[in-house]
C-alpha cells in the first residue's frame, strides 16, 4: 500500500509538526511506502532495521541518525527478532533544506555524522517530552529545538563543502563496490586523490578511516543479508567482500555480538 499526503505551503522559519517514539514494534513490521512531505530526523536507539529511500535501502542499528526530505518515498522496516527503537520528529521550514545541504545531507546520503548522534538524540527526546505542552511559548521553544538539531549537525560537519564532495564520492564508490576486492588505494584512485591525503581527509570528516568505514558498511550489508535473505554467515561474508575466516572477529568488533549470537536474535 502507498500512503501519500502533502502540505501545500511551507513556512520560512522551522517548526515542529509531529514527533514520537518507535518502540514495541512488531517483529519484521514494514511501514510504507509513504511519500514524505516534510523533513524528518530519526535516531535509532536500539535494535536493527532499515529505511528504504527512493529505492535505496540503508541498514539501521543503534547509533544511526538520518534525515528524510520532502518528496522522498520511504519504507521503514524493523528486524524480526530485535526490532529497532528510536525517537523522531517531523519538521517544516524552508531554512532546513539549506542547512542540510551545507552539511552534505541528501536523500542519497541521509546519515548524520556518528559523533552527532548523542546530541541530536537528546534534543529529539526533548521535543518528544514537550509534545503535550501548549502554553503561549511552547511553539517558540520547539522552534529553538529545531535550530539546536541543525546546530548540532553543523557542529560535526566540515565548513568546507569541497571536502564533503570528496567524501560523498568515496562513500558512493564504497556503496557500489563493497562486494568487490576493494582497497583504500582503489577508492582514492577512483575519486582522483592521493591515498595519504584521502585517508586523512576521510577520517577528519567521518571520524573513521576509509578501511574502518568500508568494514562497517560491509558488516551492515551482511546483517541485512542474514536478516532479510536468510544467508548463512559464510555466504554473507563472501557476498560483502570479507574473508569468512576473519568475519566473526570483525562482526563482533562492529556489532558487539558474535555471528552466532546475532543469528539467535534474528532467526
Amino acid at each position: 500500500m502507498r500512503y501519500e499526503h502533502f502540505i501545500k505551503e511551507h513556512r520560512e522559519e522551522p517548526s515542529i509538526c509531529h514527533c514520537g517514539k518507535d518502540e514495541n514494534l512488531n517483529p519484521g513490521v514494514i511501514y510504507g511506502p509513504v511519500i514524505r512531505d516534510i523533513y524528518i530526523v530519526e535516531c535509532c536507539t536500539a535494535g536493527f532495521g532499515s529505511v528504504i529511500v527512493n529505492g535505496t535501502e540503508f541498514p539501521l542499528r543503534k547509533g544511526d541518525c538520518y534525515f528524510l526530505f520532502p518528496g522522498d518515498t520511504v519504507t521503514h522496516t524493523a528486524a524480526k527478532r530485535e526490532p529497532r527503537e528510536g525517537v523522531w520528529c517531523a519538521m517544516d521550514g524552508l531554512q532546513i533544506g539549506g542547512v542540510l545541504a551545507k552539511a552534505g545531507i541528501t536523500s542519497e546520503s541521509p546519515f548524520a555524522p556518528a559523533e552527532a548522534f548523542d546530541e541530536i538524540t537528546d534534543i529529539v527526546k526533548q521535543v518528544v517530552n514537550m509534545k503535550e505542552e501548549n502554553d503561549a511559548g511552547a511553539d517558540l521553544r520547539r522552534t529553538s529545538l529545531v535550530y539546536s538539531i541543525l546546530g548540532s549537525l553543523m557542529k560535526y560537519t566540515s565548513a568546507t563543502s569541497d571536502k564533503n564532495i570528496w567524501v560523498k564520492k568515496a562513500i558512493g564508490v564504497m556503496e557500489t563496490n563493497y562486494h568487490e576486492d576493494l582497497k583504500v588505494e582503489d577508492i582514492a584512485f577512483a575519486i582522483g586523490l592521493d591515498r595519504s591525503y584521502f585517508s586523512t581527509l576521510f577520517k577528519s570528516q567521518t571520524g573513521k578511516t576509509p578501511h574502518a568505514y568500508l568494514t562497517s558498511l560491509r558488516i551492515k550489508k551482511a546483517c541485512t543479508l542474514i536478516e532479510q535473505q536468510n544467508f548463512s554467515v559464510s555466504q554473507a561474508a563472501i557476498s560483502v567482500g570479507l574473508d569468512w575466516r576473519n568475519f566473526a572477529r570483525l562482526f563482533k568488533k562492529e556489532t558487539g555480538k558474535t555471528p552466532r549470537e546475532y543469528l539467535s536474535k534474528v532467526k
